[in-house]
């Protein structure tokens, strides 16, 4: 039992570690995600000064690639958005399957370690009786022998 306790320990401290990793990666993500927002909310201010010079007679051609540039843009954001709830969503349910696994484990260990405890329990109590045993007959000998 001391063996499956380790076990579980470890087990325990692998989960830990996992969810320690996968959240230092969701954080990161989160922080890539920031940061193309950041990005897309410059580029779409480029683009409305863009827009306000070439209301003044501004390059069309310049004004075109900033669009072309913010559309490129969003759609990154959209697909990194995508990337990122797929990776938090597969993380979870990772998660949720090694925490069941670990669960099931315990239980059939604390299952079986409570069979063992029977069985025990079961042996000593017939050593005591037959220990008891034991002992009437040696009085009785000793009694025979004393008479």
């Amino acid at each position: 039992s001391s063996a499956n306790a380790k076990k579980w320990e470890v087990e325990l401290a692998t989960l830990k570690s996992n969810n320690l990793r996968l959240t230092a990666a969701l954080q990161e993500s989160t922080a890539n995600v920031d940061e193309w927002k950041r990005q897309l909310h410059q580029y779409r201010e480029e683009v409305a000064r863009a827009r306000h010079y070439a209301g003044k007679g501004g390059d069309a051609n310049e004004v075109e690639q900033l669009r072309q540039r913010v559309a490129q843009l969003e759609a990154e954001l959209a697909q990194k958005n995508e990337e990122l709830a797929q990776i938090t969503k597969s993380k979870k349910s990772e998660q949720d399957a090694e925490a069941k696994l670990a669960q099931s484990q315990l239980e059939l260990a604390l299952a079986a370690q409570d069979g063992q405890r029977q069985v025990l329990q079961a042996l000593n109590d017939q050593l005591a009786r037959q220990l008891e045993e034991l002992s009437t007959i040696h009085r009785e000998i000793n009694t025979a022998l004393q008479t």
